[in-house]
């Protein structure tokens, strides 16, 4: 009956069935369009990927160093860079290299989380990618990534301006007087009566 409400309701305003709401049959769908937006630090080097296609270490931030990161399966991760549109990917030789278009071959990396850490490994031989070619692999590899968000970058500027503003010479060195910087936290075992 239901049906034959719907059919007849189309049938007489054609024009509305393309306004209908139709639900997505996958529950996993509203994850697919996530993506973290990171820094990728390793060893005092931000991973920056140019207009060129080269990939670097960076020493300073900047907008070429602003990846995001996004699950295309569990555990496999595409990463883009935010400002030049560039797949990170690696040729045979695991050698990273940025690209317009997108292959799964080449630009989806095997996500490994370690202590805070990622390691993305590669596709073709499932060792971890490093900032350095092979001939300079003889020192650190570089491939032990920490992605940074960039809220968490803008809190760690600010607890740095407020370290440099405490002045040890005054009667008040961190500011208790004024509150300007610190936040009161209630605690219930301290303001409760015994």
């Amino acid at each position: 009956m239901l049906f034959a409400c719907f059919f007849i309701f189309f049938a007489l305003f054609p024009h509305l069935r393309w306004c209908m709401y139709v639900p997505a049959q996958n529950v996993l769908l509203q994850f697919g369009t996530q993506v973290r937006e990171r820094l990728l630090y390793t060893d005092g080097l931000f991973l920056e990927m140019n207009p060129d296609g080269s990939v670097k270490g960076s020493p300073e931030k900047n907008l070429n160093c602003v990846l995001e990161l996004r699950s295309v399966k569990a555990g496999e991760t595409v990463i883009q860079s935010a400002a030049t549109s560039l797949y990170l990917c690696v040729d045979d030789q695991d050698k990273l290299k940025g690209q317009h278009h997108y292959s799964a071959l080449d630009c989806t990396f095997q996500e490994l989380l370690l202590d805070g850490y990622s390691f993305f490994l590669s596709p073709h031989t499932n060792l971890p990618v490093s900032l350095l070619s092979k001939r300079q692999k003889h020192g650190n590899p570089l491939s032990r990534f920490l992605p940074v968000s960039r809220a968490e970058d803008s809190r760690t500027q600010e607890v740095k301006q407020y370290i440099q503003d405490i002045n040890l010479d005054s009667d008040d060195p961190l500011g208790m007087g004024h509150r300007s910087h610190l936040q009161t936290v209630f605690s219930p075992s301290l303001h409760t009566k015994k």
